[in-house]
């Protein structure tokens, strides 16, 4: 299974999301690429390459993670320093490292994809979905 998404924010920046479920995890879980006016960035899973392209300065780097481990082990170490730095942030008695409004808010706009694909029509987060705050 398939899906697809486009959205603009209120900025006027633009982008596609598009998912599955039927990925072999051999291959990669996810891929990520940001353009912008003057360059590109592009990310493939926690342990493939990030690509930096900057038109202006017709300049290309490749940054690799180390080899020496599985993807799975880079998601394990991922998730412990997550996890560990949310119970320092607790045993600090300061603010957790994400805030709990980012998690509403990206539970705000999976909302919005569900309804956007389930009524064929593009949904406006801030008057479909309010936060409230």
């Amino acid at each position: 299974m398939s899906a697809m998404a486009a959205f603009r924010t209120e900025g006027g920046a633009a982008g596609t999301i598009v998912g599955t479920a039927g990925i072999d995890f051999k291959m990669p879980l996810f891929e990520l690429t940001i353009a912008f006016e003057r360059g590109r960035l592009h990310m493939r899973d926690l342990d493939g390459d990030l690509e930096a392209l900057e038109y202006g300065a017709q300049q290309h780097e490749i940054y690799q993670a180390s080899r020496d481990a599985s993807r799975w082990d880079h998601y394990n170490a991922s998730f412990a320093r997550s996890l560990a730095a949310y119970l320092d942030s607790i045993r600090a008695g300061g603010p957790p490292p994400i805030p709990g409004l980012a998690g509403l808010q990206e539970l705000q706009f999976e909302a919005s994809l569900r309804r956007s694909a389930a009524e064929h029509r593009p949904v406006v987060l801030k008057d479909e979905f309010p936060l409230g705050l």
